[in-house]
């Protein structure tokens, strides 16, 4: 089955992953299942029959605007350790082409109170998007830097720029994984 030719609309569907090594096509039943299973420990997903890193999502969503789509590849999910039980903010690692590096940084949250006889909630809640602490913040900045979406010497930049020691055009202008 091509899994590409298969768009979903919502977040809260089944996550239908591809293997380009394999060619293989699995499911990930909801987001917690996507995180447990098909993860790796540096937030990439990963093909469960190979074992293979490199394996993606492909979603389409319609857009505000009449007929646009955004359409993206998601390459990864970090889930951002957060000190709320059952509050668990994560960011999807997205590319707009599926062979390309990770580009975007889609964030969400889930809400899993299913142990004590409630549901999962996933997507965005009534105050909007999710809301990081400093500390989460932070937790996500170093899990980007070790799967290299930002290397060190960004953040020192960064640090610099933000402390008016350096020119913003010293900053990284394109995206790279």
């Amino acid at each position: 089955m091509n899994l590409r030719a298969r768009p979903t609309q919502e977040m809260n569907v089944p996550y239908p992953i591809s293997c380009p090594e394999c060619k293989q096509d699995s499911w990930a039943s909801d987001i917690v299942d996507l995180i447990t299973r098909f993860s790796t420990s540096d937030g990439t997903l990963r093909c469960p029959h190979c074992g293979a890193g490199g394996a993606s999502i492909y979603r389409e969503s319609a857009l505000q605007e009449k007929g646009e789509q955004w359409r993206r590849w998601i390459k990864g999910v970090i889930r951002i350790d957060s000190d709320a039980p059952t509050y668990c903010p994560y960011v999807f690692l997205t590319a707009q082409e599926e062979g390309a590096p990770v580009d975007g940084l889609h964030f969400n949250y889930y809400k899993d109170t299913r142990s004590s006889g409630g549901r999962l909630k996933h997507g965005h809640g009534p105050g909007g998007a999710p809301v990081l602490t400093p500390r989460e913040l932070m937790r996500l900045v170093e899990r980007l830097i070790r799967i290299g979406v930002f290397s060190t010497k960004d953040v020192e930049r960064l640090a610099l720029v933000a402390s008016g020691r350096r020119d913003r055009k010293q900053l990284p202008s394109k995206r790279r994984a």
